[in-house]
């Protein structure tokens, strides 16, 4: 099962708010107005940058020349390492990796904002990180410690690919740090690299019923430092892994996940997964390689390898059960959204005494479908009102796309209906109807 988000992407920093592909015409009577265009969501997502900005060769593929900001964020990185010494153990020395590692890539996300071939740097990092262990053991010193400690912990954050380099670098400079006198009390070292999920899992979800938080249990061999990892997962547009990080326990990473989601998830309560049609959001998790919204939260960014290598690890650990994470189907194609055109048609007609125009309407129910996670049709939160306003604005020089906006208030109004969905959170919603699409964190994870 090949998870999305473990495999290499284009590099980019895509747009801050959502881009439509624009509307095609009907093929048929009950396939009214797709909007599937040419490609992916994520081709969508790179055509929208700005070429003031970023150059075409930045924007889809990347400069093939090695970025001018590897350097110095892997001396600082390097420079750093003296601070895992510190660790007495594999979770932090896992954490303080992170920490590490996380600080230079926020920077070149928020501020580089180009070139941002992270797996590459990762690889350079692992490569300079060996060649500094090299260098100051031939040299006779100490300050080989620091970055052979990071190289452990290198093995331990990077999805498999990644950690590969790590681990042969750790094995070849064994025996050579063995002969300097290596730190004794680090014999537990190696087991970082061999990380593993337990196979246990809870998953929650909150009110709207788009905002997902999966909850996976971790350990290193033996039993060491056992912990749990959350994936905080937004169904409000692409699916995506907006917030992770490694707790204690299961109830920590529910309060933790609560404040992510904020309001909506204040009664949300955990559940020990059962079936693998309960983890689906994994399977579409839009998450890794090196394409960026350039909103991501800290903890995406901190966490941006780690995240990988733990979505591989709880995955295979599912296969291994005989439960592996559902398929991923394409949600862009073969959609039926009749089914909610007819009982919005009806609950219209019955609220207003006349059926709605049916082009707008069929326009709005394929937008509102179109790439979202199964399960979540009826999921109408004020972070997924924004997004499909923000698609609906792109549809230029259309004549439905006034009449598919005045539907929306009743749109949202019907689906919350459907899901018995507080008034408080319904009213977010609709005001959400009337927010400036012009703000720039219109586009970030809804928060309420």
């Amino acid at each position: 099962m090949a998870l999305v988000g473990l495999t290499v992407r284009v590099p980019t920093i895509s747009h801050m708010s959502p881009v439509s592909r624009g509307r095609k015409p009907k093929k048929s009577k009950n396939r009214p107005s797709g909007r599937s265009g040419a490609g992916s969501p994520r081709a969508g997502r790179a055509q929208a940058g700005s070429a003031a900005e970023v150059s075409p060769v930045d924007l889809f593929v990347g400069s093939r020349e090695r970025p001018a900001w590897f350097d110095p964020t892997i001396a600082a990185v390097l420079d750093g390492s003296g601070a895992v010494l510190a660790a007495d153990g594999p979770r932090v020395l896992e954490e303080a990796t992170v920490e590490l590692v996380g600080g230079q890539i926020r920077h070149a996300v928020r501020d580089v904002r180009r070139g941002l071939w992270v797996d590459w740097w990762f690889a350079q990092l692992t490569e300079a990180t060996a060649a500094r262990i090299h260098d100051e053991l031939d040299r006779g010193g100490t300050g080989w410690e620091g970055p052979w400690r990071l190289l452990h912990g290198l093995s331990a954050i990077g999805s498999p690919a990644l950690a590969s380099g790590a681990t042969t670098a750790a094995r070849r400079l064994a025996a050579k740090v063995a002969r300097a006198g290596g730190p004794g009390e680090a014999r537990w070292l190696p087991a970082m690299r061999r990380l593993s999920s337990t196979g246990e899992v809870w998953h929650l979800c909150d009110a709207y019923g788009s905002r997902i938080g999966v909850i996976a249990g971790f350990t290193y061999p033996g039993g060491v430092d056992p912990s749990v990892f959350l994936f905080d997962v937004d169904a409000c547009g692409m699916v995506t892994v907006v917030n992770a990080g490694v707790y204690d326990d299961v109830a920590q990473a529910v309060a933790a996940w609560r404040a992510f989601a904020g309001e909506s998830a204040s009664d949300a309560e955990p559940a020990a997964a059962q079936r693998a049609d309960e983890l689906v959001c994994l399977a579409y998790a839009d998450h890794g390689g090196e394409i960026f919204q350039g909103d991501e939260s800290d903890s995406a960014l901190d966490n941006w390898f780690r995240t990988s290598r733990r979505l591989h690890e709880l995955a295979d650990a599912l296969r291994r059960r005989g439960t592996p994470l559902p398929r991923a189907t394409n949600l862009h194609r073969d959609l039926d959204a009749g089914p909610l055109v007819d009982a919005f048609a009806t609950w219209y007609s019955d609220r207003h005494g006349n059926p709605p125009a049916p082009e707008p309407l069929d326009a709005l129910a394929y937008e509102w479908i179109e790439g979202r996670l199964p399960g979540t049709w009826h999921a109408a939160s004020p972070h997924r009102v924004r997004h499909i306003r923000g698609l609906i604005s792109d549809w230029v020089d259309d004549p439905v796309t006034k009449e598919a906006s005045a539907l929306l208030p009743d749109w949202i109004r019907w689906h919350a209906e459907q899901t018995d969905l507080p008034e408080h959170l319904l009213a977010a919603s609709l005001a959400a109807v009337a927010d400036n699409l012009d703000r720039p964190d219109l586009g970030a994870p809804c928060m309420t």
